[in-house]
């Protein structure tokens, strides 16, 4: 279970505050307590915090407020679980003023953590999809400017700006190696543009030379406990350098050379999507020195980029009778690229989202789903990934005639070819869901009917079988009592506790021979059974118990 380290509070009841204090404490997790919208704000805006518990107990007004102020702040993702004595009207409002969840008071420990983590795991996934569209962003940016038709070097410049500023480096560089591997040549440097052509003795940069050797990544979080660097341990203390990351620029087998990164100050591991942005930057870099020797002798590849242009043509005739396919099946057909951008969609697929085919094609497949459903969608991804066959159902929300129309779309996926394409497979299935759903009410009301049935023909024998001896008895205690002489009253005592029990069992017999309706109550560990009181109909506070 994914639990975020701090969690906020709003509440001013203290036995609230303790008991979830106490349940967060299992999951090692901190809490913060609040209770004002300013408080709240204050802390997203400082992001302490990522999920909010709000006690309904501050009333409506406020805990509306509360929300209000959460959303306010689109940058990040929070999650809101709102805390309620019981199911009742103000669950819609809560719904309608974007609480994420509700917790029914009293509540387990076990409910609390469940619906905590899932907030974490919901926020978590957010976030990295978020990761990966500002790192696509960032890479287009980065990518037009290395296949711009300016000059390469000051590309080169802008690029490696770009990368440090977005990984918060010092100073970051493009350094090209001689085959030899003797000497280097830093051809841009991010806190100097008119760096060009500076050469530099790789015998000064065992670092350089590791990656050049290895055609591998190199990051050094601490460079004191690095055994590359040691022999230039004095110089880099004295630059005030703490951290470095070099990524190698590698065209086919070869490594031209490096994108180094320094730091500082020390600086955290780095994310594994960080990992893989930087090498794509380098591969790119390598791809864009290559295009530069390509384009001054352009001209002499006219023939060769013909042939490339009629295989493509070949291979889209080769894919038309699969297009036709597409388009003639009555399910719904969608083909994502790897990075999740619809490629195609067929007329069935585009009128399941509520969208028409130019409207979809080209656009993230994330953008026609609510956020509650990102997480169902990469699990059935990742499941095809790994050449299992499912089927998910996803909830959307497709424009209709009379506006946003609910949709349940049953959806499968598989992997399309070698190029890391998905097909997905979409019906709807909203009116098969519904009916299941009535089914199952409609028996569950059976079943209940039928238990009730059953429990008041018991309960009629039962009366009628216990009411003549509880007469009987009735009968026997008063003659005792009129023919015993017992001065000190002993037996008389004892003779009106009997007559007292008695009548309680006449009354739950008058009890059961009411019994209109099948209602239960908790009764010894996990057990029930039933309610006398509000089967019956009977005045609690009026029948002998």
């Amino acid at each position: 279970m994914i639990t975020p380290q701090t969690i906020c509070l709003a509440t001013s009841d203290s036995k609230l505050e303790q008991k979830v204090k106490e349940g967060l404490s299992q999951a090692e997790c901190s809490l913060v307590t609040i209770n004002n919208v300013e408080e709240t704000a204050e802390a997203v805006d400082l992001g302490l915090c990522r999920i909010f518990l709000i006690d309904t107990q501050l009333g409506m007004d406020k805990v509306l407020s509360l929300c209000e102020a959460l959303r306010e702040n689109d940058s990040r993702q929070v999650g809101i679980i709102a805390i309620i004595d019981g199911y009742s009207e103000v669950v819609g409002e809560l719904l309608n003023a974007s609480v994420d969840d509700v917790l029914v008071s009293p509540f387990t420990v076990f409910s609390l953590l469940a619906r905590v983590g899932a907030q974490a795991k919901r926020i978590s996934t957010a976030d990295q999809l978020a990761f990966k569209v500002r790192d696509s962003w960032m890479l287009i940016e980065i990518t037009s400017k290395l296949v711009g038709t300016g000059d390469l070097l000051d590309s080169l410049y802008d690029m490696i700006s770009i990368l440090s500023a977005e990984l918060n480096a010092d100073r970051g560089s493009v350094v090209l190696v001689r085959p030899e591997g003797d000497l280097g040549l830093v051809i841009a440097s991010s806190d100097d543009a008119e760096i060009q052509d500076l050469i530099i003795n790789l015998d000064s940069y065992p670092e350089i030379k590791n990656v050049v050797h290895s055609a591998k990544p190199l990051i050094v979080q601490d460079v004191s406990d690095s055994q590359v660097l040691q022999g230039v341990l004095p110089t880099l203390k004295s630059v005030r350098v703490q951290s470095v990351a070099l990524f190698p620029i590698v065209e086919e087998d070869n490594v031209l050379g490096v994108i180094f990164l320094r730091y500082a100050d020390k600086r955290d591991a780095f994310h594994q999507r960080e990992l893989v942005f930087c090498q794509t930057v380098a591969n790119a870099t390598a791809i864009a020195l290559r295009n530069h020797e390509i384009t001054e002798s352009l001209h002499k590849k006219d023939q060769q980029i013909r042939a490339v242009q009629s295989e493509a043509q070949n291979r889209l005739a080769a894919l038309q009778p699969y297009e036709d396919f597409f388009n003639g099946a009555v399910d719904g057909m969608v083909v994502l690229s790897d990075s999740g951008v619809v490629v195609f969609i067929n007329p069935e697929g585009a009128a399941i989202l509520g969208h028409s085919v130019a409207e979809i094609k080209g656009v993230p497949f994330y953008n026609v789903l609510p956020n509650n459903q990102y997480a169902r969608f990469e699990s059935l991804v990742e499941q095809s990934e790994r050449g299992r066959r499912i089927s998910i159902d996803l909830e959307i929300f497709a424009d209709g005639d009379q506006g946003k129309v609910h949709k349940i779309v049953s959806t499968s996926a598989a992997l399309l070819g070698t190029e890391g394409m998905t097909l997905l497979t979409m019906r709807d299935v909203t009116e098969e869901r519904m009916m299941a759903k009535q089914l199952i009410e409609a028996q569950e009301q059976l079943i209940k009917s039928e238990k009730q049935a059953a429990i008041m023909e018991v309960a009629g024998a039962a009366a009628h079988e216990l009411n003549q001896p509880l007469t009987s008895v009735l009968t026997s205690v008063a003659m005792f009592k009129r023919v015993l002489n017992d001065s000190e009253g002993h037996t008389t005592r004892l003779l009106d506790a009997m007559e007292q029990e008695v009548d309680r069992m006449t009354s739950i017999v008058r009890k059961l021979s009411k019994l209109t309706e099948y209602t239960t109550k908790d009764y010894v560990g996990q057990s029930k059974i039933i309610d006398l009181e509000r089967s019956s109909g009977a005045d609690a506070g009026n029948e002998d118990t």
